[in-house]
């Protein structure tokens, strides 16, 4: 009778050892979930932000080199005329077609000159990425101005 007493003992569980409860399971799947959509949502906004911040840095860069070559034309030259926007295409005031970075995508430059005085001229140039998300988060803009200090040798 030992025998049987004690296999019948071995066969029972205590109910600490029962195992999970489906309950249990479902709510642990549930937090998991959860986790997981979090975790997916922080993804997709880090991808966003470094494609803004690959314009970004891609988008100064061309602006600054924009400005490089206006510095870089003589004085008298027709392509320093007063004219041009930053905020709409003007004629000969920007880049057509626009730069294609690989990896980057296509960064619009537009540019504006205004004469302050005969010898003066201020020089704005704005480069932008052109995806639907990226414009207003790539906008780099550079100014500088531009005189002529010799007017006697033509600038």
């Amino acid at each position: 009778m030992t025998n049987r007493t004690s296999n019948a003992q071995e066969t029972r569980r205590a109910p600490s050892e029962a195992g999970f409860t489906l309950m249990e399971a479902l709510i642990a799947m549930l937090i998991l979930m959860v986790g997981l959509i979090a975790i997916t949502n922080l993804m997709l906004v880090a991808a966003s932000s470094n494609t803004a911040a690959n314009q970004g840095t891609a988008a100064a860069t061309i602006a600054s080199q924009r400005l490089e070559q206006l510095k870089a034309v003589p004085f008298n030259d027709a392509r320093l005329n007063p004219g041009g926007s930053v905020t709409s295409d003007v004629g000969g005031f920007f880049t057509s077609p626009d730069d294609m970075l690989p990896g980057v995508g296509q960064i619009h430059t537009r540019w504006e000159i205004v004469a302050i005085d005969p010898q003066v001229r201020f020089i704005r140039v704005r480069s932008e990425g052109t995806g639907a998300l990226s414009v207003s988060r790539s906008r780099a803009e550079f100014t500088t101005l531009r005189a002529c200090t010799t007017a006697s040798l033509g600038c």
